[in-house]
């Protein structure tokens, strides 16, 4: 009977121990379990036998990872086919997604192993653990093995970065090729090309836009069409379309086509109510998906489909072209995680709260977000925090988008953000941090001659932001913006007449008939909070109890036929208005009129007449009975 527990002869038992060896010099393994997985022989046998080598000497444990003082020699000593099957092994067993230690890729770099799966995997890890020797050692001496050039590999480091949506980590590589003596023409093209979609993840179009330039017409080809992306973000429609002239009028490969109609339809987004981009964008998702991760997207033709629905009033189109991205998993793990941002702000727009909460929870890790994303998540996160009246949660995103917004050079695809923005500023009265960034937007889309599509939900969010601040006269110039592009959009239209029904309400002018009509619009065009919103406050304004309940009753249908909030309703359409619910939610904190006001930017007196508004209200017959019934009321909102 051996050591291994079966019957065989010396020369097999040297040939198992052998294996064995090999085994751990080209993986380093953890132990006899995942041994036993690309040996065929038993966990057992193999645990007796590591344990006999390691009495011996020939093995020991390291960093928590099996090595053998024989490695080299038994590289040296090894038949080409035998090292090579042992590698492919390894190699076959990580592709299928086991996590790559850094100890097996080094010792297959050192086992002589260049295959092209070896380099990408040390790519990847060198990316995340920039600090590691051994990898940054491997990686080179696996490129030098392919003859690689150091430009060559710095290239795929960064095409590698580009592709998980590291774009610092992209500049920094690229950086170095571009003022490199030594980089060929194809080499400097290829790294301007990655450091300029780089700079449109960061949000900085006018530096994407100069390397661009630096490629120039003649060399960019169907690339043309990320610096009409660049170009239209800017609002320089002239530079968009004479870059669209660069790229080839029909593309003879998938690339070039969904590229092509990405572009066109970017354009026609621009141009009366849009009517052609949707069909080119959604052309472009089907086109491009096909190609997996093989062509890098900075920015994907379903997430501009997505603002150019909004900006329609379409969010249930956005979200189909959305899913429909993520099934095809259009632009990586980037892509998904921005098309579940815009999914969730599609289902925020509609009153779907609960169902925006769940989306944006599969993200799970929102520090992965790019700059860019990571606001748009934050912004996400201040809308719902203002539709749930949650001022703690309104104020932890505010003080977020504060810092994710320093310095932010607005763009027309952060227009749909930057309105929750204005928005939250009025509410939590700090509309002065983005005076310089409405100002900028404002000259954006006066310069591009305000293209309906995208001006239309800035304008809707300045006539709900003056409202938030109760400065009727700041809602006047969004207003007359909204009645003007109605001439061209239904969608403008019904926002210009819900913005003037709602004023009305406000200062007490309250038609039944008019309210429903504009509640059931705006409910229609994708603003099913909004709608509940302002029919709810239509019916504390409403002298007549019969109708007031009437429009109560407007306010739940219109929640309920448009899907709703799942069980958590908007606090607005309920008996008390979401100024009354932040009063009433202090109010239960044990705090005094002055506290209260300090933290609502309101007076003291103010405070005493929204919580006399309150007791009417719910009935309430003394202090104890009002801490009682909010306390009931409010419970439900956890």
């Amino acid at each position: 009977m051996s050591a291994g527990g079966t019957d065989t002869t010396a020369v097999d038992r040297e040939r198992e121990f052998r294996t064995l060896l090999l085994h751990i010099a080209v993986s380093c393994p953890y132990d006899a379990g995942e041994l036993s997985t690309r040996i065929s022989r038993p966990q057992q046998a193999i645990h007796e036998d590591l344990t006999a080598l390691m009495q011996e000497g020939s093995v020991h444990l390291h960093d928590g990872v099996l090595r053998t003082s024989a490695a080299t020699r038994l590289v040296a000593e090894s038949a080409g086919t035998e090292l090579r099957e042992v590698q492919e092994q390894v190699l076959a067993e990580l592709r299928t997604g086991v996590a790559a230690r850094s100890t097996t890729l080094i010792a297959l770099a050192e086992s002589g192993c260049a295959a092209e799966a070896l380099i990408d995997l040390l790519i990847r890890a060198t990316s995340r653990h920039p600090d590691e020797a051994g990898l940054a050692a491997a990686l080179g001496m696996v490129a030098r093995a392919r003859g690689e050039s150091d430009d060559t590999l710095m290239l795929r480091r960064a095409t590698d970065a580009a592709a998980r949506s590291r774009p610092d980590e992209v500049l920094a590589l690229t950086e170095k090729l571009l003022d490199s003596p030594s980089s060929d023409t194809a080499t400097q093209t290829s790294a301007a090309l990655l450091a300029a979609a780089a700079h449109i993840q960061s949000n900085r179009l006018e530096r994407a836009l100069a390397l661009y330039r630096h490629v120039g017409e003649e060399r960019i080809g169907v690339d043309a069409a990320w610096a009409v992306v660049a170009a239209i973000g800017r609002g320089d429609l002239p530079a968009a379309r004479q870059w669209r002239e660069a790229m080839a009028q029909n593309g003879l490969t998938n690339r070039a086509a969904g590229l092509t109609d990405f572009a066109d339809g970017l354009i026609a987004s621009t141009e009366g109510f849009g009517d052609r981009a949707l069909e080119l964008l959604a052309g472009s998702v089907s086109t491009l998906a096909s190609l997996g991760d093989e062509v890098l997207l900075p920015e994907t033709p379903a997430a501009i489909a997505a603002l150019v629905a909004f900006g329609r009033g379409e969010p249930a189109a956005a979200e189909i072209v959305l899913e429909r991205a993520l099934r095809l998993e259009l632009g990586g793990e980037p892509g998904r995680r921005r098309h579940l941002l815009l999914i969730a702000w599609g289902l925020m727009m509609r009153g779907g709260l609960d169902a925006a909460e769940r989306r944006i929870a599969e993200l799970q890790d929102p520090r992965e977000l790019c700059d860019r994303d990571l606001l748009l998540y934050w912004c996400l996160r201040g809308g719902l925090a203002r539709r749930h009246s949650d001022l703690p949660a309104m104020r932890e995103a505010w003080r977020e988008i504060r810092r994710h917004s320093f310095g932010l050079q607005i763009t027309l695809y952060d227009l749909l953000p930057f309105g929750e923005m204005l928005v939250l500023a009025a509410r939590l009265r700090d509309s002065a941090h983005i005076s310089r960034m409405l100002q900028a937007a404002t000259e954006l889309l006066a310069t591009m001659g305000e293209p309906v599509v995208w001006s239309t939900p800035l304008h809707w969010h300045g006539v709900q932001a003056a409202f938030q601040a109760e400065d009727p006269a700041a809602l006047i110039p969004y207003a007359n913006a909204l009645v003007r592009a109605g001439e061209a959009s239904r969608y403008a239209a019904t926002l210009a007449v819900a913005g003037g029904t709602w004023l009305d309400v406000l200062r007490g002018e309250v038609d039944f008939d008019s309210v429903a009509a504009s509640a059931r619009a705006l409910a229609g065009s994708g603003h099913t909070w909004e709608a509940s919103r302002l029919a709810g406050q239509a019916a504390l304004q409403h002298p007549e109890r019969e109708s007031a309940l009437s429009m109560m009753q407007l306010a739940r249908e219109i929640i309920k036929e448009q899907g709703g909030s799942e069980g958590r309703p908007a606090t607005s359409p309920s008996v008390l208005t979401a100024r009354e619910v932040e009063v009433a939610s202090l109010v239960l904190e044990g705090q005094g009129y002055r506290a209260i006001g300090e933290q609502l930017f309101i007076s003291p007196k103010t405070v005493e007449h929204h919580i006399a508004r309150i007791r009417t209200r719910i009935g309430a017959s003394s202090r104890a009975d009002l801490l009682e019934k909010l306390h009931d009321l409010l419970s439900d909102r956890g």
